[in-house]
């Protein structure tokens, strides 16, 4: 995956907003591109003056905002890994397993998967507590975080990431009811010409086969265009 969130580039627009706040800017604003807007009320006594933030600040807190990011990336791109592993013809494949025992590894494997989505989308929920927590680890004041971390936070495509979290949710499901029904059926499928595919004996059980494994392969591509989404 390429990266999803560049940090120096989406906190590029906070540095303009220090520098036009500052005692030598203009006065005038552009009305179509007016300053950045901090989620807090600023106190009483703020002052541009107050606002202002040198190269050392902004390399200080462009670095304790990457630490939330940096781990975000890595459990995502983890994530994606182990997608990767339940989308290879295999996994829908009955012939693939050699037992049922191969199958209960599968369930566990598939709990891992879970787990991770689950700590993915709990690191998403908690990234404005996470980065509200470094920034001010970081010496950054009350005024300047909330505007950091908001240009942060409004940096994230979240309908895109709700999207994909949903589906996620929905391809786990779909495989652990596959895993589910190879159990159940164990034996009752042959090989066919298609070695991505497997025969059952059973009409009703064939049935089911197709449903569950259509729904797996469209779900799936739902998940990689939202991946897609979320890295250009």
């Amino acid at each position: 995956m390429q990266c999803v969130f560049v940090v120096l580039a989406a906190l590029a627009p906070f540095a303009r907003a220090q520098q036009a706040d500052s005692p030598a800017a203009k006065t005038q604003k552009n009305a179509e591109n007016p300053p950045l807007r901090p989620t807090a009320k600023p106190s009483a006594t703020a002052s541009p003056e107050q606002l202002q933030i040198n190269p050392q600040e902004l390399e200080r807190l462009t670095k304790a905002a990457d630490k939330v990011l940096n781990r975000i990336q890595s459990e995502e791109n983890d994530l994606y890994l182990r997608l990767n592993y339940f989308e290879k013809p295999d996994r829908l494949n009955p012939n693939s397993y050699a037992s049922k025992e191969e199958i209960a590894q599968w369930r566990g494997i598939l709990q891992q998967f879970k787990e991770k989505h689950d700590l993915v989308t709990k690191l998403y929920a908690d990234v404005g507590k996470d980065l509200d927590s470094e920034l001010r680890n970081a010496g950054g004041n009350e005024e300047i975080v909330a505007r950091f971390k908001k240009i942060i936070i409004d940096g994230f495509p979240w309908s895109t990431i709700e999207k994909k979290k949903n589906l996620i949710a929905d391809f786990i499901d779909e495989h652990a009811r596959l895993l589910a029904f190879y159990e159940k059926n164990w034996g009752a499928w042959t090989g066919t010409s298609d070695s991505n595919k497997a025969e059952f004996t059973s009409a009703s059980a064939a049935n089911i086969y197709k449903r569950l494994r259509l729904q797996i392969l469209n779900t799936s591509q739902e998940i990689e265009k939202e991946y897609k989404e979320m890295s250009e």
